[in-house]
């Protein structure tokens, strides 16, 4: 693809990211869409992580060191205030993509100009990088969005259209759960399109706890109660929702694992799932870095 294509900013906070920032900023490189610039913003990291960072080469990084942890959402706002370009792409410092997912992601964007995001599914794996669920895939049909109702797509598997995003701050009240925050505040009355192909890993097997699990309940309810002026029902059926998972998650939890509450989450991979996730760590020389 040629670099006169849209330019699309890929955000990525990190905080002692060290030893996976190589995966993360290695599936960039590997896109088969040229045209990015990768804001990451070093979030007071302690870990070498500013070393890290300062030695990479490609000029379509462009880092920013924070002195000290200012925390996810202003990290967040940073990343956004700095981005350039048509398109806004959202990349965790410990997941990774696909190659082919700014490529497809961005011709359905340029395909769809009535269409302000669009969403792949996300396959999650576990610290010796085999798969175990797979979640957010969707039909490929365009929706409209409206606030309360359900989303089966996240804000880090997204790729939206930047003059719109620049119009949404993020709420940095909110520790946990501000990427789902800011992706509703930005579709409420707006098309969006989920892929059925997983195109985005995430490491939730491996960096999600019991204790983030219940957080994320927590900051979920402020947001819906921040949304009964705009759409009392749906908001008030999803913090009922969220009380009901939140108290059976604090009740289940002492007694069993959190891989039990995570695979709820998501669905069995696919063979053909399994194999690309393969081919991709196989690319990525995941294994021979571990």
């Amino acid at each position: 693809m040629s670099t006169s294509q849209p330019l699309i900013s890929i955000m990525m906070p990190v905080y002692n990211g060290i030893n996976t920032l190589a995966l993360a900023t290695n599936s960039l490189v590997n896109q088969t869409y040229p045209n990015w610039k990768c804001v990451i913003v070093n979030d007071g990291s302690s870990d070498g992580t500013r070393a890290f960072l300062d030695s990479l080469s490609d000029p379509r990084f462009v880092i920013i060191h924070f002195e000290k942890n200012l925390g996810r959402p202003i990290a967040r706002q940073a990343a956004l205030d700095a981005a350039e370009g048509a398109y806004l792409a959202f990349l965790d410092a410990d997941d990774f993509y696909h190659p082919q997912k700014l490529a497809e992601q961005v011709q359905i964007l340029e395909q769809n100009k009535d269409v302000d995001l669009v969403s792949c599914g996300n396959a999650c794996y576990n610290a010796a990088f085999n798969l175990e669920t797979v979640r957010g895939c969707g039909n490929g049909i365009a929706k409209v969005y409206e606030y309360g109702y359900r989303l089966n797509c996240a804000l880090r598997t997204s790729l939206v259209r930047l003059d719109l995003a620049r119009k949404v701050p993020f709420n940095t009240k909110l520790k946990h759960a501000q990427d789902t925050d800011f992706m509703q505040r930005y579709l409420v009355g707006r098309k969006y399109i989920s892929m059925p192909a997983v195109r985005y890993y995430y490491s939730e097997f491996v960096s999600v706890t019991g204790k983030k699990i219940l957080k994320t309940y927590y900051y979920s309810l402020i947001h819906h109660t921040s949304l009964l002026k705009y759409a009392f029902w749906p908001n008030f059926k999803a913090m009922l929702v969220t009380v009901g998972k939140a108290s059976f998650t604090a009740v289940v939890l002492p007694f069993t694992n959190v891989n039990y509450f995570l695979k709820k989450r998501g669905r069995i991979p696919t063979t053909q799932e399994t194999e690309d996730f393969n081919q991709v760590t196989k690319q990525l020389n995941i294994h021979g870095n571990a």
